[in-house]
């Protein structure tokens, strides 16, 4: 790092090098940081979320080599919904009787992990050390479930009268009164449809489920069940794990979006800074039809793509791009161009390696 003064310059104009200096000016110069990244594995996870993932991991590479310590945590969100029966799935017509449960509560259909969830999360963990990338995983089922949320949770029911009123500013319509910043899992059906619930005070909560009927009244602290929504379970998390940085993609980064309410809530509820924030762009197969979708099945995986490119090579595709590029991966005759381009760039950081080294024996032997 050069210092000027008091200025921070960045080692490189890189853009990775960029954002690991205005993380320090933002959330002061510490000694370690905290980076995030995540995803619901409802689906297979494709090469265009491995984006956000590699936009962490260059970042943290770049604070590393400042001299500071990183945490690079990577969440999976698999206390999610199961909300739609993706294409990619075999006898998916068995799969329909597990809608609106939790996808870490429903079987792997491939028979090889301990539930639907598990099977995503796993695949994806083995292609990102391909990669080279190690961040710590955490599991938010298995966080909520064991209470590590719960005094959050309560937080958030107490004040609910603010977080809608930071929620309604970029609503068209206003949400109703009785609305809470929670579902809830039915402890007989497993679902999360529910014709009533409630907040007690005191840590307790009502439902009354639609689909099967069955009603309780729980203790927060004591419940593997509830969780908060979306737009306010992600600043909570920014608090509880203190993250400095997590990149998103355009659908969280438009004016009122997830990003745009979330840093509000972290500041208003829990009094810390926001994490500082990247936009990337999406990623598509070169001459595709846009963006990938789950669901419908039309994906590329890494794996998919380590049977075209290498690691490295893959890795330096998205090193060169800006993150708030679009920008297309190709898998026609131009991959012969990706390769010769990169042998062009690889013998050109050797040759800069020997030359430094040879300038410091020569500075050595003066």
């Amino acid at each position: 790092m050069i210092l000027k003064g008091k200025t921070m310059q960045p080692l490189s104009t890189h853009w990775a090098d960029i954002a690991a200096i205005r993380i320090i000016k933002q959330q002061g110069d510490k000694d370690s940081y905290t980076l995030a990244s995540g995803i619901t594995p409802s689906g297979n996870v494709h090469f265009g979320n491995f984006r956000e993932v590699i936009t962490v991991d260059l970042v943290a590479r770049s604070l590393k080599k400042l001299g500071k310590k990183v945490r690079f945590i990577y969440s999976w969100d698999n206390f999610d919904t199961f909300r739609k029966v993706p294409m990619d799935l075999p006898q998916r017509e068995t799969f329909d009787q597990y809608l609106r449960e939790s996808i870490a509560r429903i079987p792997d259909p491939w028979g090889e992990e301990e539930s639907y969830a598990a099977s995503r999360c796993k695949a994806f963990e083995k292609e990102l050390d391909e990669v080279g990338i190690k961040p710590d995983f955490i599991y938010q089922e298995e966080q909520y479930s064991k209470g590590t949320y719960a005094e959050k949770i309560i937080h958030a029911l107490e004040n609910k009268e603010t977080l809608a009123e930071i929620l309604n500013e970029h609503r068209t319509s206003k949400l109703d009164d009785d609305w809470l910043p929670t579902s809830v899992y039915c402890k007989k059906c497993k679902k999360d449809e529910m014709k009533t619930q409630s907040y007690k005070g005191n840590g307790l909560y009502f439902y009354e489920c639609q689909n099967c009927s069955f009603s309780e009244e729980f203790d927060i602290r004591k419940s593997s069940d509830l969780k908060l929504s979306w737009r306010v379970d992600w600043p909570m998390r920014w608090a509880h794990e203190k993250v400095d940085f997590e990149p998103g993609g355009k659908d969280h980064s438009s004016e009122g979006g997830s990003y745009d309410t979330g840093k509000t809530i972290v500041e208003k509820l829990w009094q810390q800074k926001p994490p500082v924030y990247l936009q990337y762009d999406f990623v598509k197969i070169k001459g595709g039809a846009g963006k990938m979708s789950s669901s419908k099945g039309e994906l590329y995986t890494l794996t998919d793509l380590f049977k075209v490119y290498e690691p490295q090579i893959l890795r330096w595709i998205f090193v060169s791009q800006r993150p708030n590029h679009d920008f297309g991966i190709a898998l026609d005759e131009d991959v012969f161009k990706v390769y010769e381009e990169f042998d062009r760039c690889e013998k050109k950081f050797f040759e800069l390696q020997k030359e430094k080294e040879l300038n410091k024996k020569d500075q050595a032997n003066k």
